[in-house]
């Protein structure tokens, strides 16, 4: 009876740590778009390519969204960015968008870090259908 006992209160306690981990990730990820909203300069490399190219990001949260306005060469293309995980268990977030770039649809995965000054620095992997070789991308804070 006591090891019956001992086992369903550590059921209990484990099941009550997971609670809370899911009650935190979603306040993370309201206080994660308020430390990522502001303007970033963009340097990035094409898929299945060397060219590389430079724009500028502006990521502002509306309504528990956070909205992404991508300018490149002249061209801009708005679209929303999620956050999700990686990796199976280990769960590593990440920031997924789906825009329009070079007439071509493209899915983009990125990480982000804080710089020495305490802003979100982004990197990144643009997909196509049937890339071979992913695009990169680095999302650095401008300073105005």
């Amino acid at each position: 009876m006591r090891m019956f006992l001992t086992i369903l209160a550590m059921l209990l306690f484990a099941n009550s740590g997971h609670s809370a981990d899911a009650d935190r990730e979603r306040l993370d990820e309201e206080s994660l778009r308020g430390y990522m909203t502001g303007e970033y300069d963009l340097i990035g490399r094409k898929s299945d390519s060397t060219a590389t190219y430079t724009g500028h990001v502006t990521l502002r949260e509306e309504k528990g969204v956070l909205k992404v306005t991508r300018t490149i060469d002249g061209n801009t293309d708005k679209c929303v960015a999620r956050f999700d995980t990686v990796a199976g268990t280990d769960r590593i977030p990440v920031l997924r968008m789906h825009f329009h770039f070079d007439g071509k649809e493209y899915d983009a995965t990125y990480r982000w870090q804080s710089d020495p000054d305490n802003y979100p620095r982004f990197t990144g992997y643009l997909y196509l259908s049937g890339t071979k070789s992913a695009g990169l991308e680095a999302l650095f804070p401008t300073h105005n």
